[in-house]
């Protein structure tokens, strides 16, 4: 039995969806299971439970061979407690395996405001006595769009304080699609991929590739983190402010810069490009 937490998201339905047409017997921890039946395939099994209610967890990971913990969301300090929950649940609930979606920069010296929160879940994993393997994911194409391209186009200009910085974009379906394949996987020995998207860009090419798809100009634009801050303070709540400046320093720092074959290797087919993506999104 694997079970599929955050599955009435986008990547965690992707990842239920995946394994069942794999055969595979599968539930999904859910907080409403009746939101959840109308969103999930009718043959999930639900489990029902809440990061924030450890005992909860553990009677829903009761029976359970292999978790998947699709990463929370939110305040930072609400995920480290909502991971660390998880994986304690998971280790009293005699799992055997854990597959865990993490970040590619977890360095202890990062700018970023999550990097802190996920090194303490990849720590907590490599102490809790359940194997487990750790995808590292990159920057999501369907995050970049939605969260910076989109709201730029009323200006023309993508102002972000990112310098020149690098990145490879990966799109939610490629995460899910390796999520399901190291969950699948009879040989659970490696214990960390990084998924990215097979080709590294900056917001200049980013930038021009959507206007080239989209027919609508947009220019890049490097900014301070100041100038971001306040611009993105008077339209986006705690904590998006903070998160997104401190994932562009990232970025500037050259933390994302990196383009990895694991995705290829764990599907047998390329990663999604960040220009077919968008095509896709805009056919």
């Amino acid at each position: 039995m694997i079970l599929v937490t955050g599955a009435t998201g986008h990547i965690g339905g992707a990842v239920v969806r995946g394994l069942l047409a794999l055969s595979h017997e599968v539930a999904a921890l859910v907080r409403n299971p009746e939101a959840a039946r109308r969103r999930l395939p009718r043959q999930t099994a639900l489990r029902v439970g809440d990061y924030e209610d450890a005992p909860a967890l553990k009677q829903a990971f009761t029976g359970i061979d292999e978790l998947v913990l699709i990463s929370s969301d939110g305040d930072a300090g609400a995920i480290q407690r909502h991971h660390a929950n998880a994986i304690e649940a998971a280790r009293a609930a005699d799992v055997r395996h854990i597959t865990f979606t993490s970040i590619i920069d977890v360095g202890e010296t990062s700018p970023f405001y999550y990097a802190p929160a996920y090194r303490d879940a990849e720590h907590r994993l490599a102490n809790c006595g359940v194997p487990s393997t750790i995808l590292r994911c990159g920057l999501y194409s369907d995050f970049i769009l939605d969260t910076w391209l989109t709201p730029a186009l009323a200006s023309g200009e993508l102002a972000l304080p990112a310098g020149h910085g690098m990145m490879a974009p990966v799109s939610r379906d490629d995460v899910a699609a390796a999520i399901t394949a190291v969950a699948a996987m009879p040989d659970k020995s490696r214990a960390l991929y990084s998924i990215t998207g097979g080709q590294v860009m900056d917001f200049d090419e980013i930038a021009t590739c959507y206007a080239e798809t989209t027919g609508q100009p947009l220019r890049y634009r490097p900014c301070s983190a100041s100038e971001y801050l306040a611009s993105a303070t008077a339209r986006l709540d705690e904590p998006w402010p903070e998160a997104f400046a401190t994932l562009c320093a990232s970025i500037a720092e050259g933390r994302y810069a990196s383009a990895s074959s694991d995705f290829s290797a764990l599907t047998d087919r390329p990663a999604e490009s960040f220009k077919a993506f968008l095509a896709r999104v805009f056919s």
